[in-house]
């Protein structure tokens, strides 16, 4: 995949695209395109509200990725934003791997003082508190299922839940302590330029995580931010003209998001996130129609801040000068 001159969509990505797209047809006229397009159509202004209650969610995960930077260096919070938005939108509307969106911001994000390697470790780091962050929320929404609807395929779902945090963990052991990083750049000594990529990139995950404090706030901060997104399903369910309560909106917004992630694979998650909703929704007393036009008022949202996100792409240029030829001992 490349992103300097647009993405590239390969065979798998390909196929997978057109997998989504056929469970999504598949399930909208399974149960009715037009009576999922009447609720839709319903909402009216009320989409805005959705479209709205999203930013706020947006701006928390932008500083949960400031504070990782560098002190000092870090560049203005409505600069971060924008990359912010434009990472969202190629990971949401464009068909290439989920971290196609962040290689894009760590490009733009480079300046005088934040070297590539730099900005690339923020990334990771704030993806990973991120998902650490996801963790908490769809524990804390699976303990409130098991506590208030009874359901069985809640059970099943921790059972899984467990052996992915499991995975989880096992994996940031085995990075701390055998040094994967490392190793990729011992085995890349042939090829000079990747071995001092890797390098670079080693010691500034290095620095990075030494900040403790910072890791935790950033943790504490996309927390914060998917709890908010709760905030925006509970939005999204009135918009279609229900009555939730927080708790149902909690439940559905943090065990959704855990299906999505089980088909991070497919671009846009297309179809996962309608079967998600389906799925969890029938729980909470929302009927699959219902359950369907929720999920495509929040595409609505995605489309709409993706394509804005995909402008400010196109209209933002990245820094001249590159840091690290200039300044060769600053990625350490």
């Amino acid at each position: 995949m490349s992103l300097a001159n647009g993405p590239r969509l390969s065979a798998r990505q390909g196929w997978l695209l057109t997998l989504g797209v056929a469970l999504l047809a598949g399930l909208v006229a399974a149960h009715g395109f037009g009576e999922v397009r009447d609720i839709v159509v319903q909402a009216r202004y009320r989409a805005l509200a959705v479209i709205a209650v999203h930013l706020p969610v947006t701006l928390m995960t932008t500083i949960g990725w400031q504070v990782l930077l560098p002190r000092g260096r870090r560049p203005p919070l409505g600069f971060l934003f924008r990359l912010r938005l434009i990472k969202e939108a190629i990971n949401g509307l464009l068909p290439v791997a989920q971290v196609g969106g962040d290689v894009v911001r760590a490009k733009l994000a480079v300046r005088p003082g934040l070297t590539l390697a730099r900005a690339t470790a923020s990334c990771i780091l704030d993806v990973l508190a991120g998902t650490l962050g996801l963790v908490a929320f769809v524990l804390a929404g699976l303990v409130l299922a098991l506590l208030t609807l009874h359901d069985p395929r809640f059970a099943r779902l921790s059972l899984a839940l467990i052996a992915a945090i499991a995975l989880t963990g096992l994996a940031i052991v085995l990075w701390r302590r055998l040094g994967l990083l490392d190793r990729l750049g011992a085995l890349a000594g042939r090829w000079r330029a990747w071995r001092d990529r890797f390098s670079h990139l080693g010691e500034a995950l290095g620095d990075l995580s030494r900040q403790r404090g910072d890791l935790v706030a950033s943790w504490l901060w996309h927390l914060a931010a998917w709890i908010c997104g709760a905030l925006e399903t509970y939005v999204a369910i009135w918009a279609i003209g229900l009555h939730p309560t927080l708790t149902q909106a909690l439940i559905l917004e943090s065990l959704t998001q855990a299906v999505k992630g089980l088909g991070f694979a497919i671009p846009g998650s297309l179809g996962i996130q309608e079967g998600g909703y389906i799925l969890l929704g029938g729980a909470l007393g929302v009927t699959p129609d219902q359950a369907l036009a929720l999920s495509l008022l929040r595409r609505v949202r995605e489309l709409t801040l993706g394509a804005l996100g995909l402008v400010l792409w196109r209209t933002t240029r990245p820094h001249r000068q590159d840091p690290e030829r200039h300044h060769p001992g600053a990625g350490a």
